[in-house]
This record gives structure tokens, sequence and C-alpha cells, in this order.
């Protein structure tokens, strides 16, 4: 699947594949994102979704496995470039971002198999 900006829910709804691998990456793919992917890490632990793992890496570091890339707004066209078939949504804040809880409704959903 071709990579997209994702903006809202509906984005994400359009991807047609599971997602089970969600990286945040940033220049380093250290501090930010390591906090960003914890806090996403613990929403989805706390909706009780399982087989989905989230983590941090560098932009540079980014490969095919990635199903769902974060990133910082200013760095998105850097990621799809390293991982064009993700899905790419673009935050600003990796602390605090209300795209977080679409991508759990959106990853609990396809866990229920209602996708």
């Amino acid at each position: 699947m071709p990579w997209q900006a994702w903006g809202d829910a509906s984005d994400l709804a359009s991807h047609t594949g599971p997602i089970r691998n969600i990286v945040f990456a940033c220049d380093a793919g250290m501090g930010s994102s390591a906090m960003g992917a914890s806090v996403l890490r613990n929403k989805i632990k706390k909706a009780g979704i399982e087989d989905v793992t989230v983590v941090n890496k560098a932009i540079a570091n980014l490969d095919p496995s990635a199903d769902l890339v974060i990133t910082q707004a200013q760095l998105t066209d850097r990621a799809r470039h390293q991982a064009p078939d993700a899905v790419h949504v673009s935050v600003d804040n990796f602390l605090n971002s209300p795209k977080y809880d679409e991508v759990v409704d959106m990853v609990s959903t396809q866990a229920a198999g209602k996708h």
C-alpha cells in the first residue's frame, strides 16, 4: 500500500492490512520517540490489545516491517522515504497527542475482527 499522511482516524481506517508493528521515529531514535512509544505502549496495554509491538527507532533505521510510523510533523517526509508502505502519523507532541487514542481505537477494532 502506498504511504499516506494521516490526519484523522478515517485515513487510518482506509489502511487495508493489520497494524501489528508501530514505530515512533525521530532523528536519533532515543529521547522523545522513546517517551512517545512508552505512552502509546501503555495505552495499548490498558486497552487489552495483544500482538502489537510499539518501538522507537531513528528515522535512518526504519525498515519495511513498520505498519504505522509516528513522527513529529517536521520529520514525516523523511520517514516516508524510509518506510514508504507504512501508514504515517504526524504529531506535534510525542508525550500528549489525541491521535494516540485514535490509533488505539483502530488497532482495537482490528483486533476484534471488525476490520
